[in-house]
């Protein structure tokens, strides 16, 4: 059993949570002692799917995603729950589905349409999101399961109608308030003055975690790093596979088989074959 995410946030200043999206995410993630853990849509439909986020990346998918990777990381998982995936009945059967998979906490924005193809998405009404906001919080089994209320609009009707949106979400009852876009400094002085519960933000180029938290923020979502680090990394040695036929100039670059199992835990795999005499 992980830990309330509410407890660990209130423990660091500003939690920093890397994303995940795969088995040997996970565990680098625990290996290196991260006290959270992010599942964005983003990165899902990247590793699962290999196609841009754009609204193709359904509850189960998801929910898949959880049920595989909390056991590995052992830590609070924050979700991607998009935009809840239809009305306030639907959000109501996500945050259900969700929890029940493992989940400590989700964000429910208000874009319809739009994410990272456009800078002004389609958005749905703040009345409409408050709605889902109100649908996620009396379906949670538990009240240390997190709802998020998250918000698209700094880049179609500007910062202050942003922070105006999720303290309307508060309101409606989220545990957490995220706003998608870097506020200026006089909307980031309001939104931490109001904000009643945990400031979530992304990270921003040129921005530590240090200057988020000066801004504002308690929580740092790094929801690109691992699935552009791994796509950097295969991409340069795949290349050279391709271009030399070979792989031996660069095999001192990454560890050996013998490396990789040991890092995916053959040791301990190696030990309970022999406690059933598997092994000789």
């Amino acid at each position: 059993m992980t830990r309330a995410l509410k407890q660990v946030i209130a423990e660091h200043t500003p939690l920093v949570v890397p994303s995940i999206h795969d088995g040997m995410s996970a565990l680098l993630v625990r290996e290196l002692g991260f006290q959270a853990a992010y599942i964005g849509s983003y990165a899902t439909g990247a590793a699962k799917y290999g196609v841009p986020d754009i609204g193709y990346i359904g509850l189960e998918d998801m929910a898949d995603q959880v049920r595989r990777l909390a056991p590995v990381v052992g830590v609070p998982i924050i979700v991607d729950g998009e935009g809840g995936w239809g009305n306030p009945v639907h959000v109501a059967r996500a945050v259900r589905v969700l929890e029940r998979a493992g989940a400590a906490a989700t964000h429910i924005e208000d874009h319809v349409f739009g994410k990272h193809m456009t800078m002004n998405p389609q958005l749905a009404t703040t009345g409409r999101t408050a709605d889902k906001i109100k649908a996620a919080v009396d379906a949670r089994d538990s009240e240390d399961f997190m709802i998020i209320g998250r918000s698209d609009a700094a880049y179609s009707e500007g910062p202050t109608a942003a922070v105006d949106r999720v303290l309307a979400y508060q309101e409606a009852g989220a545990d957490g308030l995220f706003v998608a876009g870097l506020l200026d400094p006089e909307n980031q002085a309001r939104l931490r003055a109001e904000a009643r519960v945990p400031v979530f933000t992304v990270d921003f180029p040129q921005h530590s975690a240090a200057d988020h938290a000066a801004q504002g923020a308690d929580v740092v979502l790094y929801f690109a790093l691992a699935h552009s680090a791994a796509v950097h990394s295969m991409r340069a040695a795949l290349e050279t596979l391709a271009r030399e036929g070979s792989t031996v100039g660069i095999e001192g670059q990454f560890d050996g088989v013998a490396d990789f199992d040991r890092f995916l835990g053959i040791d301990r795999a190696r030990d309970e074959a022999k406690s059933f005499g598997l092994l000789g």
